[in-house]
This record gives C-alpha cells, sequence and structure tokens, in this order.
C-alpha cells in the first residue's frame, strides 16, 4: 500500500512554546537508519516507548519504515515489528540513530509533532505538521511560535541529523 507523507518542518525555540510539557504524555523514540546517501529510499527502524505525564511507562511499539527522497512530499511504507525483529535490525544501525522525545500538542489543521532531540542533537527542537493534501500543507499558516521552516532544508531530516548532526547554519 502507497502512503504519501505531506508535511512542513519549522525550527522552535523551547522559549516560545505554549505548552506546558510536563503535563503531558510523550513518546521515547530512538530510530536508526539502514541506508546509504545514495539510495533514493531510506530505511528506518524506530522503537517508541510511550510515556505517561509522570514519565511512566504505559506502551510500547517497533516499527520499520521505507521513504523515499523528498522533502514536503514522499513515498512513506511502514509496518509493524516484533521486539526481536527490531533488534535484530537495529544491529545494522551503526552509529545513524536519533534519540528525540516526541510531544503531540494540539493542532487545528493536520497532526503535529514535536520532538525534542537528546544526546548529540541536545537542544535542538523541531515541529513537524502533517497533512492529508498538498492544498492543505501550501495553505497552512504557522503560529507564532513556531520559528524557521526548514521543509526543504535536508540537513533537518533526521537520517542528515544522524549522520551529520545540527546544521551550522
Amino acid at each position: 500500500m502507497n502512503n504519501k507523507e505531506i508535511e512542513r518542518k519549522f525550527l522552535v525555540n523551547e522559549s516560545e512554546i505554549p505548552f506546558d510539557l510536563v503535563n503531558m504524555p510523550y513518546q521515547d523514540i530512538v530510530q536508526g537508519y539502514m541506508t546509504s546517501t545514495e539510495n533514493d529510499l531510506s530505511f528506518r527502524v524506530r522503537n517508541v516507548l510511550y510515556r505517561n505525564k509522570n514519565g511512566e511507562p504505559i506502551g510500547e511499539e517497533w516499527f520499520q519504515t521505507i521513504k523515499s527522497k523528498g522533502t514536503k512530499v514522499r513515498d512513506e511504507y511502514e509496518i509493524r515489528l516484533l521486539r526481536e525483529q527490531f533488534s535484530k535490525l537495529w544491529r545494522l544501525c551503526d552509529r545513524t540513530s536519533v534519540h528525540k522525545l516526541r510531544y503531540d500538542p494540539p493542532c487545528e489543521v493536520g497532526r503535529m509533532d514535536l520532538d525534542c532531540f537528546k544526546n548529540d542533537l541536545r537542544g535542538l527542537w523541531l515541529v513537524e505538521v502533517e497533512f492529508d493534501s498538498l492544498d492543505e500543507c501550501d495553505s497552512f499558516m504557522p503560529p507564532k511560535w513556531f520559528g524557521k521552516e526548514v521543509t526543504e532544508d535536508v540537513r533537518y531530516s533526521n537520517l542528515q541529523l544522524a549522520l551529520n548532526g545540527i546544521p551550522k547554519d
């Protein structure tokens, strides 16, 4: 089944976030890449640990995702994995991984993912808004707390962040 991912991505200044993240459930995500930069597809495995607002685990899932090249619109194929399958594939993600906390604040249009990166990417905050259509995407007016749009800047893809770290603008 072919799925289209339609999204826009923005930098965020943590002090501008208008939500109380302390009282919000979140996802603790580690994801790694099994791909080369010459490939037209990126292959990712992801472990999602769901946490309640107190940080206590409330569930866990594992996924494999294949994405085509692109920025605003690209093909995306995702399947659920068993823990054992994830563990075997994770070994192929040698030094190409990211760790982030993901919050899902309310959004009037589409679905919003607010990511706080950890480890070598600490301090980087990105917000992605996913849409059902390109028209909806193109007409979206970002709220004032969103920073610079980086949708078309491939340096802010999770794969490039895993490979190269935070871009030096």
